[in-house]
């Protein structure tokens, strides 16, 4: 049974058989109609080496640009709900009425029950999981609740809509504050594969590798902040005229 249909968003099927949710305001599907699940698992679980770090970090610290219909969570949550090792998960979403939407979906939920409205941020715990949703436009609202919180993490969730439809979600300065925040071993993941994204996240300091094929998109990308970037996307990355996308240039590079 389809659930109900949360303001200005239609349900689509995907071809695992997971369903996602098409953005009316933003014009875009939040994940590839090709597995919304599987896209997930691909990108994010394993981009970032989420079984791995949870065994081998001290503390497993998500931050997901992007929470949408709460996919990237609860994939996380189902395959680390039995590890006894403590771990976070902080998300962005700019829409409150999808997030009350998921808050009201999950009332049964045996973690997600617990999710409370704390101002602009929606938040669940308990003594090993640690859910925060921020509300609002990411470039405000995470800069200004970094201000009061001792906080880095060590895998990045780059989900955001594409750099056509929230351009200012993939800029240098978008992954230079990425960065600051991130662990020596921190690991980010993302779908896209475009030339002005990977140079954004070269000049901002990342380390870029290439990511798997899922759906139509031959690759995508991972990046690091150790080792060295992949010499098959330097020698694409030099053979391109795309301009990294910046603060300053995001308009008119959108115009072309």
């Amino acid at each position: 049974m389809t659930p109900s249909t949360p303001p200005k968003h239609q349900w689509v099927e995907t071809e695992d058989g997971s369903l996602t949710l098409f953005s009316e305001e933003f014009q875009e599907a939040c994940h590839s109609t090709s597995g919304a699940v599987q896209e997930t698992k691909l990108h994010y679980l394993q981009g970032c080496q989420i079984e791995t770090k949870i065994l081998s970090d001290d503390h497993l610290s998500i931050l997901e640009v992007g929470f949408g219909l709460g996919i990237g969570f609860l994939t996380t949550y189902d395959v680390l709900k039995n590890q006894n090792k403590p771990w976070s998960f902080l998300s962005l979403e700019i829409d409150h009425e999808l997030l009350e939407w998921f808050r009201l979906q999950n009332l049964e939920h045996p973690f997600l029950k617990n999710l409370t409205w704390r101002e602009n941020i929606l938040e669940a715990k308990n003594e090993m999981i640690h859910l925060q949703i921020l509300c609002g436009d990411a470039r405000r609202v995470l800069p200004e609740f970094l201000k009061s919180q001792r906080l880095t993490w060590n895998a990045i969730y780059q989900d955001a809509f594409s750099p056509k439809r929230n351009p200012v979600l993939w800029t240098k300065e978008w992954f230079t504050l990425l960065k600051t925040y991130s662990t020596a071993t921190a690991l980010l993941s993302t779908y896209s594969a475009s030339s002005s994204i990977r140079k954004s996240l070269l000049e901002a300091g990342w380390i870029l590798h290439k990511g798997e094929k899922f759906g139509p998109k031959r690759t995508s990308t991972r990046a690091s902040l150790q080792g060295e970037t992949d010499p098959d996307i330097l020698l694409q990355l030099s053979r391109s005229p795309a301009t990294a996308l910046t603060d300053d240039n995001l308009q008119e590079i959108l115009r072309k």
